[in-house]
């Protein structure tokens, strides 16, 4: 997958690619790193992102503001229709996703799922977060044609 630096001015490019590079430091640089890989790949909602694999990371689950497609259901959203009229502050996310291209690594009793990124009201976008039963997390932002890691 091809990164664009169009949006990044010199500092921010340099400072993004040391965090990539850098050896993790406890406790900061997983964050910073995931905050510098969010902004590479050109994520309009960087804290969003890093409080949503942060969360998956440290409990396991999606941030509270995800629902599953029933959940939304519940609450009166209908697919091809806007969330927010629903739910204003909801994302749709934790729903499974069925890997069937085999595009992201497979292994017996691994389970995919995942969540919208970027999404602020209107139709869902390309870009989703996919993450797994056992700790992976990628994303894409060609709606699953590509996946990138996320640094661990």
């Amino acid at each position: 997958m091809r990164m664009s630096w169009v949006s990044f001015g010199g500092a921010g490019r340099l400072m993004a690619l040391l965090l990539l590079l850098l050896p993790p430091l406890p406790g900061l640089a997983g964050e910073a790193e995931v905050r510098a890989f969010a902004s590479l790949l050109g994520l309009r909602d960087v804290e969003g992102f890093v409080a949503t694999v942060t969360s998956l990371r440290e409990d396991g689950d999606l941030p509270e503001r995800y629902l599953t497609k029933s959940e939304a259901r519940r609450l009166g959203w209908r697919p091809g229709r806007d969330l927010c009229r629903s739910d204003p502050k909801g994302i749709m996310g934790g729903d499974r996703f069925g890997n069937r291209e085999r595009r992201l690594p497979d292994k017996p009793g691994r389970i995919w799922y995942e969540a919208d990124l970027d999404f602020a009201c209107g139709r869902r976008g390309a870009r989703r977060l996919v993450f797994s039963s056992d700790g992976l997390v990628f994303v894409t932002l060609d709606h699953y044609e590509t996946f990138k890691e996320v640094p661990p």
